[in-house]
């Protein structure tokens, strides 16, 4: 008889015996009875023949090769006359079964407690079989392997969870599993932590495959009490050879509402990769009007992203950023917060090229547009070429000291463009002509040279500017009637387009040196103060642009009898030459102040410098050629950095000039002005503003340390900041037991009022606050908000709490207030085949 299907007659031994698993390895023979080709078998502790019967006994770690096809089993017994093979596992001394059946048939992988297979039929039987079938762990009571690699089942279960008891599992009666293809099921029902679910559905169909492939996006089923019933993200995907898909989707309410979208992806090898949406959405929402109707938005959005790849082309690049739709697209149909908060939206496409040595061309076409206001700014196109600087007097063969001349450098830059402002309404009315265009040519010629302490910088600027129109004002004096209606005096604006050359040009000097000063401390932990002050003197001249024989200014005279001066090229793409003639002299100081002290962190030098003002610049300027006011206010800006966090801005102005005693600016000294006393000064504050900012994040990676026991930050804290519910690549970040960041802004602004002789000062502060907890290893939370001193309230705020269910997860999000004020549970598998299998409850923000 046999035990556990092992003979035991004709000597052959049932079980292995220790000693006979401690046997030397056996080499491998080859079969020469009645196999098409020859099987290669193995075992580690011994391998019986029996040639009347025609079959081979294979003990501990054994192992076929038959035609790709490959056997491992603690027990495999071999039917060279009917080309079968039969595997189990066996008990170890302690009775757990060892070396269960693993069988391979040219990458199809079963694992059973028994295996029977035919080589010449390529049929089997299994049983006890688990099988992964790529996210999906499939199980299988009783199994036919048929040639054709599909395996019909009878009783089985598949689920994503890992567990060796899953926690929950969908069983079947029968099926067909069809490799790299799908799962086909007779009615199915699901078990969570063995408990069945009293709900049967007639039949199962999965996908199969290890790559992409089309198929249907289940939607999901939802209710809003200002929409109604809903079915939400479902669509089709479509896989678009092997470096594109597309993926349509769309949403459909009961109330009217619906919405549809298209998300196609490339990436192309050596070449570039990115993304296209298209949104389009039809909304019905809020309370009728007193026609019974309901508020009506239809919307759309554009996003498109291109990315080169560095290895496409060394000299050249193209990149595409595009954001583009109506203005209540996001308010409406966003569904993350970062989409929701944006109010301004910034597009760009662009290509730049390096051209031989030195020369650089740029294109681009840029748009930016304002959700709030709904303008828009159209640059279509921008275009830039420039040269690099070249010295046209430098000696090619140089002998002795560089002459002053030959230090003189030019350059060429030339700048076109055309761009147009309007609003999301009249966007479709738009039209060429419509827009502003101009080119801007500039070739600046400077020379420095440097003498004892001092650096001496001549430059002349020559710019040239090209228009295809100019404007004449003129005031209508006359009242017109036309249609019997009247129009009163106004002024009247006329466009003449034609081109124009607008020519510009000025010249500059300037001398700057460099001062230092050190104190040196004798004791305690301050080694040195050092100042340095930069002055600078400058002079700069340009002629009169609104004179002969430039004429860019023209005049009217308005109905009070006024004289109006205008410039022609008012509103032009690149302005216009200044009026007047000008001849500056310019005077302005910047000072550096550190600190050197003892540090003990630094091993080598033991110092360390601290910046205790990176900036201090204070200065003014006089115009020899302005007939009043000539002497510039006295101007005085300084910033610097505390702690590496706290960044601090001052700036302040000062004017030499008396006011008379409606406030109105004098072009007379304040020294000068009657009833003046040397206790009013000699300077009167027009303004000041103070600006302070504050960022500092936390965590609870931000103090490890190194291999050199030397504290390190966490690189990755400022992504790991982000919303903990936005992890739709299924990933929630554990490894920081917390994180933290505050961010802190504040602004003071003085501004005299020359009515009322007094400063109005504004205050404006705000306090930004986003972090994340691990409460235990499977439970986050974060928490994103903000106070508005100004307003005395919360600003944006949501709480995100994530469960981590091993194959399930559990996700919470909750806006407590504001016009996004919502909530939305979900209990969901995590595996991305299966993620439609979930539990959502929420409350739309529109419901409020």
């Amino acid at each position: 008889m046999a035990q556990n299907g092992i003979p035991d007659t004709l000597g052959l031994k049932a079980v292995p015996n220790k000693a006979s698993i401690n046997k030397p390895k056996q080499k491998a023979k080859k079969s020469h009875i009645n196999l098409s080709t020859q099987a290669i078998y193995q075992a580690d502790d011994s391998i019986i023949m029996d040639k009347v019967n025609q079959k081979a006994y294979l003990y501990h770690n054994a192992m076929v090769n038959y035609e790709g096809i490959i056997l491992k089993a603690e027990y495999i017994e071999l039917d060279f006359k009917n080309n079968t093979v039969y595997a189990i596992g066996l008990p170890d001394t302690t009775g757990k079964i060892i070396g269960s059946p693993i069988f391979k048939d040219h990458g199809d992988e079963y694992k059973a407690s028994t295996i029977r297979y035919n080589f010449e039929s390529k049929k089997g039987l299994i049983s006890d079989v688990t099988k992964d079938e790529g996210d999906i762990y499939v199980w299988l009571q009783k199994g036919k392997k048929m040639k054709n690699n599909i395996t019909y089942v009878q009783s089985g279960h598949f689920t994503t969870c890992s567990a060796a008891h899953p926690h929950y599992r969908i069983r079947f009666w029968k099926g067909e599993i069809i490799p790299n293809d799908k799962i086909i099921t007779g009615p199915i029902y699901m078990e969570i932590e063995g408990i069945p679910i009293p709900l049967i559905i007639p039949f199962g169909f999965i996908p199969n495959t290890k790559g992409r492939s089309n198929g249907i996006i289940p939607p999901t089923f939802g209710y809003t009490e200002n929409r109604g019933y809903s079915l939400t993200q479902g669509g089709y995907y479509w896989g678009l050879g092997d470096h594109a898909d597309l993926a349509l989707r769309g949403n459909i309410y009961s109330r009217g509402s619906w919405s549809v979208d298209a998300e196609s992806r490339y990436n192309f090898r050596y070449h570039g990769n990115g993304k296209l949406n298209i949104s389009y959405a039809f909304n019905k929402y809020g309370e009728t009007d007193t026609k019974g109707k309901y508020n009506e938005d239809k919307s759309y959005f554009i996003k498109w992203e291109h990315h080169q790849d560095p290895k496409a082309n060394p000299y050249s690049t193209f990149s595409a950023d595009v954001n583009f739709g109506t203005t209540n697209y996001n308010h409406l149909n966003s569904t993350n917060t970062k989409d929701y908060l944006t109010n301004t939206f910034h597009s760009s496409i662009a290509y730049s090229a390096h051209i031989g040595d030195g020369y650089n061309f740029t294109g681009s076409l840029n748009h930016t547009q304002n959700s709030q206001s709904g303008v828009i700014n159209l640059t279509l196109p921008q275009i830039a070429f420039s040269t690099p600087r070249y010295n046209p007097f430098k000696r090619k063969r140089g002998i002795g000291k560089q002459k002053w001349y030959e230090k003189i450098s030019l350059s060429y830059k030339m700048d076109a463009r055309s761009s147009v402002n309007t609003t999301d309404s009249l966007f479709k009315h738009i039209q060429w002509k419509d827009f502003n265009k101009g080119i801007k040519q500039s070739i600046p010629i400077s020379n420095t040279v440097a003498f004892s302490h001092f650096t001496w910088t001549n430059s002349i600027n020559l710019t040239e500017r090209w228009y295809f129109s100019r404007i004449n004002k003129y005031w209508e004096q006359d009242t017109i009637f036309t249609g019997g209606d009247s129009i009163p005096p106004h002024l009247v604006v006329n466009k003449i387009d034609e081109f124009q050359a607008v020519h510009e040009f000025n010249y500059s000097s300037s001398i700057n040196t460099r001062i230092y000063g050190m104190y040196l401390f004798k004791k305690g932990p301050i080694i040195a103060l050092r100042h340095i002050i930069t002055p600078n003197l400058s002079f700069s001249y340009r002629p009169d642009f609104g004179r002969p024989p430039f004429d860019y200014f023209q005049e009217y005279t308005d109905s009070k009898g006024n004289i109006i001066r205008y410039s022609i090229y008012e509103g032009q793409m690149y302005g216009n030459p200044p009026d007047g003639k000008s001849g500056s002299i310019n005077l302005y100081f910047d000072n550096n102040l550190e600190m050197k002290v003892h540090s003990r962190k630094d091993s080598v030098k033991g110092t360390k410098k601290i910046k205790l003002i990176e900036n201090l610049r204070f200065g003014t300027s006089y115009n020899m050629a302005a007939k009043e006011f000539a002497l510039a206010p006295l101007s005085l800006t300084a910033h610097t950095t505390i702690y590496k966090k706290i960044s601090i801005r001052y700036a302040a102005y000062w004017d030499f000039y008396a006011t008379d005693t409606t406030g109105k600016r004098v072009n007379t000294f304040i020294w000068d002005s009657p009833g003046w006393n040397i206790k009013q000064g000699f300077l009167r504050k027009n303004n000041a503003s103070w600006y302070l900012s504050f960022n500092y994040q936390l965590s609870s990676g931000s103090k490890k340390k190194d291999k050199n026991g030397k504290y390190k930050s966490n690189k990755g804290t400022k992504d790991e900041l982000r919303d903990i519910n936005k992890h739709q690549d299924g990933y929630v970040d554990f490894t920081n037991a917390w994180n933290l960041n505050l961010g802190y802004t504040f602004s003071y602004k003085q501004t005299y009022n020359t009515t009322q002789h007094t400063f109005n000062n504004k205050a404006i502060q705000s306090l930004d606050i986003r972090g994340s907890i691990n409460l235990t290893k499977k439970w986050k939370i974060g928490v994103t908000s903000g106070w508005d001193f100004q307003a005395n309230k919360l600003t944006y705020t949501s709480v995100d709490i994530y469960r981590d269910l091993h194959c399930w997860e559990l996700l919470f999000n909750w806006v407590p207030m504001g016009f996004n004020k919502s909530y939305n549970l979900t209990l969901r598998i995590k595996s991305p085949m299966l993620q439609d299998l979930k539990i959502n409850k929420k409350r739309n923000w529109r419901d409020y």
